[in-house]
């Protein structure tokens, strides 16, 4: 299949109702996935598609239907899978060639879901992904890679290595992380706060997330 030169995708994940404003926080994608019942959520939101992929057990049959009248591709795979719905989008987002991709929805239902889906977030190799939720924007950085977080967007920056011990640098922050190495499962990351306009968290070792938190509206 043809390679997509697009830079940016936006993925829809299943899970909860996804609220309208958090279209109004990302960038205009130029490439739109859902995933399974996230072609409900596409449809909900105003969008349409340009691939639906997934083993389709919980899209309803309206959707998929008009999904099907609308000429949208739609990628069907077996239930007995090794990979969720939203990995197989991942996957896909990869293969037609687009390096930068955000999530929107994938939370509720089922604890393990919404666990594995920022875990996966770690996982997408050359593809830089970041989750937008309602109440945060959990984004990866792995060595060498440098984030900045907004005091605009909320104030409490929380950074959770995963994968192994991190180390890195920051500005900022009420606590900087200086000689300080994150281990898996520690909560010693947790709220760290912005101070002044904005923070900036380089890795120099390892694999982070980090949970940016919106400001309570």
């Amino acid at each position: 299949m043809e390679r997509i030169q697009p830079e940016r995708a936006l993925i829809i994940a299943g899970g909860n109702r996804v609220k309208a404003d958090l279209l109004d926080r990302i960038d205009r994608p130029t490439y739109i996935v859902a995933a399974d019942s996230g072609l409900d959520h596409a449809y909900e939101l105003g969008l349409r598609p340009d691939v639906v992929v997934g083993d389709m057990d919980s899209v309803t049959a309206k959707s998929l239907a008009r999904a099907t009248d609308e000429g949208v591709e739609i990628r069907r795979h077996p239930i007995a899978k090794d990979a969720t719905d939203l990995e197989l989008a991942i996957d896909l987002v990869f293969e037609r060639g687009l390096r930068h991709a955000t999530i929107i929805g994938g939370t509720g239902g089922r604890f393990a879901h919404t666990l594995a889906n920022a875990l996966l977030l770690t996982t997408a190799g050359d593809v830089r992904l970041n989750w937008l939720t309602s109440h945060a924007r959990i984004t990866p950085l792995r060595t060498g890679e440098t984030g900045i977080f907004p005091a605009t967007d909320g104030p409490l920056l929380s950074i959770l290595s995963v994968g192994g011990p991190a180390s890195g640098t920051s500005s900022g922050l009420r606590w900087p992380l200086g000689d300080l190495t994150l281990t898996p499962g520690s909560t010693r990351g947790i709220s760290n706060e912005i101070l002044g306009p904005e923070a900036s968290v380089t890795i120099e070792e390892g694999c982070v997330l980090l949970v940016h938190e919106r400001n309570n509206e």
